[in-house]
């Protein structure tokens, strides 16, 4: 069923294509571009309070979290991946950007060794061709020994190849360029099942999570019949993001739900925007954050339930 509507989907686009290409060109001229936040990309805590570690999490001293806070808290490895927003488009620093977000709630709980890999204009081909191209750690302390910990910044590229070793939890954003890049249904699926595959085997994630494409129906930065048009394709993206999810044991779909900002609810979505009416601002990240760490706890917690033995 889903794949004849994406047909008619395509049908339209090819009948609106001259409307849609110019109000494309328009937006893309018009819309102010914002760029990445400055702020670090890799690092790990510095643990403050002492947390039982009642499970092994591959955060460990192969993977370059200190001795000193494993005996704290529990590591967890976290690598968060993606486009413009997992870059943190929209505010001015890493620490108000999800990543600042996560690091800083997971951190409650856990000792963070984490790395952000994302870039503005990444789609989900951009994405499985760099975690595709990874470099194996033959030293598994580097990351421990390095003092680059604390001093790579915004300047840690995207496309410089990933060290390959085990990540406990990735938070992937991506989707939003294959709908305006117009990336086929078939592409998608095939991108996304690799993306998932490769994390798993290669990385060995225990838990992926993908969050769902925004309500692009909804951004005050595209006009009608553009709005709509792209906003049906983000749907359909999503509907075949959470079909192939429910293939695989710790992978999901987040689906983010905007809370009311004030006594008016009007125009929601609107305040947890950037200026450009395309990004999360502050609001939106901290909501987007909340939801991730939710889930992690919640999805961690009944792994270990299932792996009672270990730890």
């Amino acid at each position: 069923m889903i794949s004849f509507k994406v047909l008619l989907l395509n049908i339209l686009i090819i009948v609106t294509f001259p409307i849609l290409l110019v109000q494309g060109l328009l937006v893309r001229k018009k819309t102010l571009k914002l760029p990445e936040p400055t702020g670090k990309r890799v690092g790990c805590c510095q643990c403050a309070s002492n947390v039982p570690n009642k499970v092994h999490l591959k955060g460990d001293a192969h993977s370059g979290v200190p001795v000193s806070c494993q005996k704290m808290k529990a590591p967890l490895a976290l690598l968060i991946a993606g486009d413009s927003a997992a870059a943190g488009v929209g505010v001015s620093t890493q620490e108000q950007a999800l990543s600042g977000w996560l690091i800083n709630s997971l951190s409650e709980n856990f000792c963070v060794n984490w790395e952000l890999k994302a870039k503005t204009g990444v789609n989900s081909t951009d994405l499985l061709s760099m975690l595709q191209r990874a470099k194996p750690n033959l030293d598994p302390t580097y990351y421990a020994n390095s003092t680059s910990l604390s001093t790579i910044t915004s300047t840690h590229s995207f496309d410089t190849p990933l060290q390959c070793r085990s990540f406990d939890v990735a938070v992937i954003s991506i989707g939003v360029n294959d709908v305006t890049g117009f990336t086929s249904w078939r592409r998608w699926r095939s991108n996304v099942t690799q993306i998932i595959e490769i994390l798993k085997a290669r990385y060995q994630c225990r838990l992926v999570v993908f969050t769902a494409l925004p309500p692009m129906h909804e951004f005050p930065a595209l006009p009608q019949p553009l709005r709509w048009v792209l906003g049906q394709r983000a749907k359909y993206l999503n509907t075949a993001l959470l079909k192939l999810v429910n293939k695989y044991h710790g992978v999901n779909v987040l689906t983010l739900t905007l809370n009311p900002i004030g006594n008016d609810q009007s125009d929601n979505t609107l305040k947890y925007m950037a200026e450009d009416g395309f990004h999360p601002q502050v609001a939106g990240y901290q909501l987007w954050s909340n939801a991730v760490v939710k889930l992690v706890n919640e999805e961690l917690d009944e792994l270990v339930g299932k792996n009672s033995n270990v730890g």
